[in-house]
């Protein structure tokens, strides 16, 4: 079953609709994750400067879990950089990239990837749609990527195809086409993106 393009108002009000929630996340986890442990982290060392004016309290172990903090918040803030663009992927590419995103994910992935590279926004394109993918796998699945003349293909077997729409609204603006292959709930989503 291939996948038409929506109707462009629809689409161009779906993909806007999706990049301001994504912001609004982003927003919260920095709000929620790192800002509030950095003024915690305010708050600490106002407290430690006190006790030293006051020779009072254990230096060395406030440092030491000062430390901890910190370095807890520095993770936070990679983790949300990551989701905006992966450094792995502009590095090593979508490969690397997609093998390191499978290595998070609660389900078995297996990925078959090509050497070399695509356009940036075909690689970032294709690494979103995998992500979104596997939020939504509950079985082994299997990512094959690689050339097509002069664009990329890209297979996910044993997926929901329900998220084949989602797939599609990423692909649409760079001119990629999807396809669903196999059942109604569990298939192969099969996308096409032409590099230049």
């Amino acid at each position: 079953m291939q996948l038409e393009p929506r109707d462009a108002g629809d689409t161009r009000r779906r993909r806007l609709d999706e990049h301001w929630n994504q912001r609004r996340d982003l927003e919260r986890q920095l709000h929620d994750g790192p800002a509030l442990r950095i003024a915690a982290l305010t708050l600490h060392l106002g407290l430690l400067a006190q006790q030293v004016r006051d020779g009072t309290g254990d230096l060395q172990q406030h440092i030491e879990a000062l430390q901890g903090q910190l370095h807890l918040a520095l993770q936070e803030l990679r983790a949300i950089a990551d989701q905006i663009y992966p450094p792995l992927l502009q590095e090593a590419g979508l490969g690397p990239a997609l093998r390191e995103l499978a290595s998070g994910v609660q389900v078995p992935v297996r990925i078959d990837a090509v050497d070399g590279r695509f356009d940036p926004a075909v690689e970032g394109v294709a690494y979103f749609a995998v992500r979104e993918v596997l939020e939504y796998a509950t079985r082994t699945v299997d990512v094959t990527v690689r050339r097509d003349g002069d664009g990329l293909a890209l297979d996910l077997a044993n997926v929901n195809t329900g998220q084949g729409v989602a797939v599609r609204d990423r692909i649409q603006w760079l001119g990629g086409a999807v396809e669903i292959v196999g059942g109604s709930v569990l298939g192969t989503i099969k996308v096409r993106i032409p590099c230049e």
